[in-house]
């Protein structure tokens, strides 16, 4: 018999769980837009330019949509023999339906999982074990996991006796564990509001050369400079290296009068530039705003990781709000997270206005960065 450790995507089936309660989103989050297609199209596309031999698609019950993006995208789609039984019922299901030995098991809600971490698993599907769950700092990651077709059986026995809960199950079966160190926005799951926001805000920044974090308010005196202020060293400790641009409704002026910088503009030049070892700044003249992603375009991106901008109003998607009791808060597409006192609204993320440690951890998942350091904390189960 051949080794498992030779072992490719080739050789295993993709099942992908795709419950449709969404109790906590309150809509269908499978068909939820991200960047033009479905949430649930954007992990079968991706799966299938992973190269598995097979997908199978594992819902609740049968929908005229689901089978269309099944077919698709090639994939066999099954239904759960035994309602209101979640996860459990779509393993059972799916790996029933799988024509190899192995499969992939994994959640459809996870827009940022990256495929090539099933290498890491595949080595230890071997001999006697029958699912090789991946951890995260000591969290079981099992809709992540390698599984065995054959404990499809444990699953639908477990669910017969009234046992659904994965934990309880994979206590039964030989399971081989696999720590991994990785980003852990790969496992984020967009199963709430705050969640698709935060999905969102990670996504557009995915598709720029370089992620930016928008800081607004409704009104001066909220304290954007001073959580900016605090945010750079923060990250800086991270080894992101950042750049900030501010919007000022009041005009501003780089030198002090006297000084050759300002002499040379009041003298009537339309742009002065100053180089030292140290740096450069550029002051020039325009007749109108220039928007943030074009003074981005002349900064040296090479040596930055992230740009900052701070606005009342003019942040891009993503965008962290802060509010102090003062006008109203802005609450549109772009913002992803609010940060105030008192905050209670279910669907987007809240902070406290001195809670540090969200921004950063916020700043971190957002660019696509590592989301714990030495504190080994695992950040945004939402």
């Amino acid at each position: 018999q051949e080794s498992k450790s030779a072992m490719d995507f080739s050789d295993i089936a993709l099942l992908l769980v795709a419950g449709g309660k969404s109790s906590r989103m309150g809509q269908d989050k499978r068909f939820l837009p991200l960047d033009g297609e479905a949430l649930l199209a954007r992990t079968l596309r991706k799966g299938r330019a992973a190269g598995f031999r097979s997908i199978v698609l594992a819902a609740e019950g049968a929908r005229s949509d689901l089978a269309a993006l099944a077919e698709e995208f090639g994939a066999t789609l099954v239904t759960d023999e035994v309602q209101a039984q979640g996860p459990a019922a779509a393993i059972a299901a799916g790996l029933r339906a799988a024509k190899t030995e192995w499969a992939l098991v994994l959640s459809a809600d996870m827009p940022f999982y990256d495929f090539e971490l099933v290498r890491a698993l595949l080595p230890a599907a071997e001999g006697e074990t029958q699912v090789v769950l991946p951890t995260l700092l000591g969290y079981w990651q099992p809709l992540a996991a390698l599984y065995r077709r054959d404990t499809g059986a444990a699953f639908a026995a477990a669910i017969a006796r009234g046992d659904r809960k994965l934990g309880i199950i994979l206590r039964e079966l030989a399971v081989r564990e696999i720590s991994l160190t990785v980003d852990a926005g790969l496992f984020f799951n967009v199963n709430t509001p705050a969640a698709y926001r935060l999905a969102r805000g990670r996504l557009a920044n995915e598709q720029r050369t370089k992620p930016i974090l928008s800081v607004a308010a409704p009104t001066s005196g909220t304290g954007k400079t001073t959580l900016i202020e605090k945010l750079i060293p923060l990250l800086a400790r991270r080894g992101v290296r950042t750049a900030v641009i501010k919007s000022d409704s009041h005009g501003f002026n780089l030198d002090t009068e006297g000084k050759d910088t300002a002499r040379f503009m009041t003298a009537g030049a339309e742009a002065v530039a100053v180089s030292s070892p140290d740096g450069y700044f550029i002051q020039q003249k325009a007749n109108c705003r220039k928007d943030f992603q074009n003074l981005i375009t002349q900064m040296d991106s090479d040596s930055l990781d992230l740009y900052i901008t701070e606005s009342r109003s003019r942040g891009v998607l993503p965008t962290l709000m802060l509010y102090r009791g003062m006008g109203e808060p802005e609450s549109d597409e772009r913002v992803v997270a609010l940060f105030a006192k008192n905050c209670t609204d279910d669907g987007i993320l809240c902070a406290d206005l001195d809670d540090m440690d969200t921004a950063v951890r916020l700043a971190l998942f957002l660019m696509g960065r590592p989301l714990y350091g030495a504190d080994g904390e695992i950040f945004l189960t939402l």
